[in-house]
């Protein structure tokens, strides 16, 4: 199964990662009162920030796989925190329902080391499926 998914051509991988991104935006960025009211627990956002973060993390990092070079790796935890930051200053400037808040920030954090972890993970099965 892993084998498989390094299979996919790298246009692909980076359409799959670019459209993922632009749900996160859309997602993140439309009026509150256009989304879908599903009655959860307090603090469920949180954990749908931190499973969004996980995704784009482990998108970017399988769409750049460079087995030699692992700086990549630090470049994308970087840009999604820093997107992650970036969706939630939106949210502040644009008034349409949408509050800033730090522990979306913090959630969305979270699920790029998250991403990143599962992805190392992925990365050392490969290897081994691969070089065995």
């Amino acid at each position: 199964m892993i084998s498989i998914l390094f299979s996919i051509p790298q246009w692909l991988r980076v359409l799959l990662s670019v459209i993922y991104l632009c749900i996160i935006a859309l997602l993140s960025l439309l009026p509150s009162y256009d989304l879908p009211q599903i009655p959860l627990f307090t603090g469920a956002d949180k954990i749908i920030h931190t499973l969004m973060y996980t995704g784009l993390t482990w998108l970017v990092c399988w769409m750049i796989y460079a087995e030699k070079n692992h700086s990549w790796y630090y470049l994308t935890v970087l840009l999604s925190i820093t997107w992650g930051i970036f969706m939630e200053w939106c949210q502040l400037r644009m008034h349409f329902g949408r509050s800033f808040e730090y522990f979306d920030i913090l959630g969305n954090t979270i699920g790029t080391l998250l991403g990143l972890f599962i992805y190392i993970t992925t990365i050392v099965k490969y290897r081994k499926l691969t070089h065995n």
